[in-house]
């Protein structure tokens, strides 16, 4: 690319970032030839701008946590279910990751997946340093050790959930008792205190919160009285998302700020394929039954989730209309991520956003689709695939 063969170079890498959808060098160097090919376009001018996310936000896997979803930065900043939640928040890796954004390089995070970089959404750091005296320090001083905890807190270490998506994993899980009882010594010792001091919590972006034991326990000892500050994000694959479910919990009553729900389709047959478990009727009922609460303002907003594949990307304008009949607020399009259940040559015949992908020329006519503009809709790392990109698209948060 460097010496004038930007086609050859892009053919080069395709396959590559094919296999490697998570990593950041690879994806960092296919951002690097986008960056070339399209010189002008703001999207990939990255200094000067802040991300938010590493100084405000903790995602807690099983074994390693994140400074952002784990899926546009992969790299973890410690092992809470080892360590104080003080340690890992201010890591030296912590640090390093925070010290990325200040320089620029972004070297961490997954340029190509992130929705914030794709839709020029990053803030500029002169705007950012107005917001807060805590925010002009971060920005004036390049601060990495913060001064305070996490704002926004996403719980991923329980991967239990009563479907078995293929995107996800290869079949069912829950966790036994002994694994519990460690989720079980995490949660008290530190998530609960490190949730005094934050704004939201995030449940969750590993199963289904209403299949866990220890989320269904956490939800209900994050009171009112003792999280006066907290609100609440609930995703779920909403098959056990009923009304039974909504006032076993009175704890979320009036604290959702975000529900999500995953439906990846527009039809019943797509979606029980790519859901596997789900029941379509039962779906439809219970995303109602979401629409609903949004209406009466019990929940403040309610997206539905779509993972773009080579199975549903026919359906993504018929999703909006969904959407818009079942209350939803929003519905976010993002492109699927190999999480590791797929070869690379499953992943390949998935990936029909790839200009190798046979029905690629198709995937991009249904990109098209003016449906698709809504203001109600979320691109994320879509939007690159419009004749006309948007300037800017609603954010997703999560």
């Amino acid at each position: 690319a460097e010496s004038g063969q930007l086609d050859a170079a892009f053919d080069g890498i395709e396959e590559i970032a094919i296999t490697n959808s998570q990593s950041a060098l690879v994806q960092g160097a296919l951002f690097h030839l986008h960056s070339l090919k399209d010189p002008e376009s703001p999207k990939f001018q990255l200094a000067g701008k802040i991300c938010t996310a590493p100084f405000q936000q903790f995602d807690v896997l099983e074994e390693s946590t994140h400074l952002c979803c784990a899926s546009w930065l992969q790299q973890s900043a410690g092992d809470l279910s080892k360590t104080d939640w003080q340690n890992v928040w201010n890591s030296d890796m912590a640090q390093e990751i925070r010290a990325s954004i200040h320089d620029g390089s972004y070297r961490f995070c997954n340029k190509m997946a992130c929705p914030k970089i794709q839709t020029n959404t990053l803030i500029p750091a002169e705007e950012m340093a107005k917001e807060t005296p805590l925010w002009d320090a971060i920005v004036a001083d390049q601060l990495t050790d913060m001064p305070v905890g996490p704002e926004v807190v996403n719980l991923a270490y329980d991967r239990t959930c009563n479907l078995s998506c293929p995107s996800c994993r290869s079949e069912k899980y829950a966790a036994d008792s002994e694994t519990r009882a460690r989720y079980e010594e995490m949660q008290r010792d530190r998530i609960l205190p490190m949730l005094k001091d934050a704004k939201t919590v995030f449940v969750t972006g590993s199963g289904d919160p209403f299949a866990s034991k220890n989320f269904r326990r956490l939800m209900s000892e994050l009171t009112p009285e003792d999280y006066p500050e907290l609100g609440f994000q609930v995703m779920t694959n909403g098959m056990l998302f009923t009304p039974k479910q909504w006032e076993a919990f009175p704890n979320l009553h009036g604290r959702v700020n975000m529900l999500k729900i995953s439906v990846d389709a527009a039809t019943g047959p797509t979606h029980e394929l790519l859901r596997r478990g789900a029941y379509w009727p039962t779906m439809l009922e219970n995303m109602r039954f979401a629409g609903d609460l949004a209406k009466e303002g019990l929940v403040e907003q309610f997206d539905l989730i779509f993972v773009v594949q080579q199975e549903n990307y026919l359906e993504m304008g018929d999703a909006v209309d969904l959407a818009k009949e079942l209350g939803a607020t929003g519905i976010y399009f993002a492109r699927i991520t190999n999480w590791g259940t797929f070869s690379d040559t499953e992943f390949s015949n998935k990936a029909v956003f790839m200009p190798s992908h046979p029905e690629y020329d198709d995937f991009i006519k249904a990109v098209q689709d003016e449906r698709l503009r809504d203001p109600m809709v979320m691109l994320g790392d879509l939007n690159e695939f419009l004749a006309e990109p948007l300037a800017e698209t609603r954010a997703f948060v999560g």
